[in-house]
C-alpha cells in the first residue's frame, strides 16, 4: 500500500447514543501525519432508521468514488450501521471482498425481528440478501461464506437462525480466550480463502471488548474480549490475508471520560497501523504490546 486513506462517518442514526457522532473529532487528535484526511461524510439532518439508511448509502458513493488501487482505507465511527455503506462501497473496488466483524452483536436482524428497531443492528442481515426493509439502492451483497464474526456472544432469535441456515462462521469469545484462537482464525481465514489473496475488510465494534474494560460504548456486553485478545485477532489476519480497508465504530465520548476516550482512539490508531503493509513490520505487534502494557489498560 502507497498511502493511507482516513474517512470520518459522523454516524448516529442507527441507534440512540447521539454522541457516536463526535468520535471522528476524537480519532482525529492522534491522526497519523502520513494519513490523507479525506474529511468527513456528513450526517442528514434528519434522524431515525430512513436517516441512517441515508447515510450509509452517502457513505457507499464516496467509497465506490475513491481511486483505491494501492491504498489502504481507513473509517471510523459512529455507530456500526455505518457497516452498511462501508462494505457495500468496498465491494465495489473488491467484488470477492472478505469481511470480519469483531463485535459483541450480529448486526443481522431486520426490522419485523429487531427488539429495538436499531438500524446499527441490521446491516449484515441486508447485506448477506434479506429483503424486508432492504434500501433501494442496494446493489451488491456478501457471500455468507466470506464473513466472519469474532466476539460475538449477543446473538437475537432470528439472527441466529440466520446464521444457523447461511452456515455463517463464528468464533466466540471463549474460544478467542482459549490457547485454540490463533489456529481456529487461521482456519477460518484459510476455509474462507485458501490461497489468501482475497482482500479483506475488518469492521471492529470497540463493544467486542468485554464490558468492565471500557465505558465509552453504548451498548456493552459482558464475557467479552481483551484488549490482546482484538490485537491477537488482528495480528493473525494481517499475517494470513490482504486487509485492504478496516473500520472503527461506537466510540462515544459522551459515555466514558475524555481520558478514556483519547487512550481508546490512540489504541484503536495503532491496531489498525500494524494492520498496514507499509508500516510492518517496522509496526510490529510485539511493539504495540510493550507500549500498551497491563499498567495502562488496567488504567481504563
Amino acid at each position: 500500500m502507497d498511502q493511507t486513506l482516513f474517512l470520518g462517518v459522523p454516524f448516529h442514526a442507527g441507534q440512540g447514543h447521539l454522541g457516536t457522532a463526535l468520535a471522528p473529532a476524537a480519532f482525529r487528535e492522534s491522526l497519523p501525519a502520513a494519513w490523507q484526511d479525506l474529511g468527513d461524510v456528513a450526517a442528514p439532518e434528519f434522524h431515525g432508521r430512513e436517516a441512517a439508511i441515508h447515510h450509509a448509502q452517502a457513505l457507499s458513493k464516496k467509497i465506490t468514488s475513491l481511486d483505491l488501487r494501492k491504498k489502504f482505507l481507513c473509517l471510523v465511527g459512529g455507530d456500526h450501521g455505518q457497516g452498511l455503506g462501508t462494505v457495500h462501497g468496498m465491494l465495489h473496488h473488491h467484488p470477492d471482498l472478505i469481511v470480519v466483524w469483531i463485535d459483541a452483536h450480529a448486526d443481522a436482524n431486520v426490522p419485523s425481528a429487531s427488539p429495538t428497531g436499531n438500524m446499527h443492528g441490521m446491516p449484515l442481515a441486508w447485506l448477506l440478501g434479506a429483503k424486508e426493509g432492504a434500501p433501494w439502492w442496494l446493489q451488491r451483497t456478501l457471500s455468507p461464506q466470506r464473513l466472519l464474526y469474532i466476539g460475538t456472544r449477543s446473538i437475537d432469535p432470528y439472527e441466529r437462525m440466520l446464521i444457523e441456515e447461511l452456515d455463517i462462521a463464528v468464533i466466540t469469545p471463549e474460544e478467542a480466550r482459549g490457547p485454540e484462537f490463533e489456529n481456529i482464525l487461521r482456519r477460518e481465514l484459510r476455509r474462507m480463502d485458501p490461497k489468501g489473496k482475497s482482500p479483506v475488510h475488518i469492521s471492529f465494534d470497540v463493544d467486542a471488548l468485554d464490558s468492565g474494560l471500557i465505558q465509552s460504548t453504548g451498548t456493552r456486553v459482558e464475557n467479552g474480549m481483551s484488549f490482546q485478545e482484538v490485537e491477537k485477532a488482528f495480528e493473525v489476519i494481517a499475517q494470513e490475508q490482504r486487509v485492504v480497508s478496516a473500520e472503527v465504530v461506537e466510540i462515544n465520548p459522551e459515555l466514558g471520560s475524555s481520558e478514556e476516550t483519547q487512550k481508546l482512539c490512540v489504541w484503536a490508531r495503532d491496531i489498525v497501523l500494524s494492520i498496514i503493509p507499509t508500516h510492518r513490520p517496522a509496526f510490529t505487534f510485539p511493539a504495540l504490546r510493550s507500549a500498551f502494557s497491563e499498567e495502562w489498560r488496567r488504567s481504563l
